[in-house]
């Protein structure tokens, strides 16, 4: 059963609309713990000094930026503690716009949102998204970090995606691979050919199509050699990487 991670409400306006938010995507992963072979005992960390390699209490451990190699300005969380966001439970729209106006790097965490007690608001909101086609832009405070979020209607339900900041977001001006782009010149029959073979590949997305494959051989790994039987590693293929120059392939194609 699901559980939230937050609740509160969306409000904009005079209007308050009470919801809760569950995560829409779950990380699968296999971790793996550090053991010592002689008794399988899990490794454990200290924290030490880096320079006398002596072990450090709690009570010594202070916070520190460094503003220079080697060089830090210690800062106490008492000083912190006048810009921490207020938690307001709230999450403030500010303006609806369009969805194709956010560039898809800006998205981040998504979640579901549900509605909480009284649906009918939810219901009123969601619709009434899905028919203007527009996007909620708003803001809101999860354990004491503030976030800009995106809400949007699909099907009659609420999705929101947390958004990164604008100064989070690479510059690609910035890559000067990517600036030696406008010197290349290609003529329309190369365009159309490249064109040929998108059409020629085009079809409907379908995430199940694609699995992590690593994950679930090292899932079947586990699952044999927990049961005491033995495993005998599939011999290694090694692919090399092909160099194919794009216009034979179109010509090919």
């Amino acid at each position: 059963m699901a559980r939230p991670v937050w609740s509160g409400t969306i409000s904009f306006g005079l209007v308050a609309i009470p919801i809760k938010l569950f995560h829409a995507v779950r990380k699968q992963n296999v971790s793996f713990n550090q053991l010592d072979e002689r008794n399988m005992a899990r490794i454990r960390y200290r924290k030490v000094n880096g320079l006398t390699g002596d072990e450090v209490s709690d009570e010594h451990i202070v916070k520190g930026y460094e503003v220079s190699k080697d060089s830090y300005v210690v800062v106490d969380p008492a000083e912190l503690e006048p810009f921490m966001p207020v938690a307001t439970k709230s999450i403030d729209l500010e303006e609806f716009v369009e969805l194709d106006e956010i560039d898809p790097v800006y998205f981040d965490t998504a979640y579901h949102v549900a509605p909480d007690t009284n649906p009918k608001p939810y219901v009123l909101l969601a619709r009434a998204m899905e028919v203007s086609g527009k996007v909620a832009i708003g803001r809101f405070v999860m354990r004491n970090k503030q976030y800009t979020a995106a809400i949007r209607a699909e099907e009659g339900r609420l999705i929101m995606s947390t958004l990164a900041y604008a100064d989070e977001v690479l510059d690609p001006s910035t890559i000067d691979e990517l600036q030696e782009l406008d010197d290349v010149d290609v003529s329309k029959k190369e365009v159309a050919m490249a064109e040929s073979l998108v059409d020629s590949l085009s079809a409907t997305f379908e995430p199940e199509k694609y699995r992590d494959e690593y994950r679930e051989q090292v899932l079947d790994l586990i699952q044999i050699k927990a049961s005491g039987q033995a495993f005998e590693a599939p011999e290694a293929v090694v692919e090399q990487p092909k160099v194919v120059v794009l216009m034979a392939a179109l010509e090919a194609s």
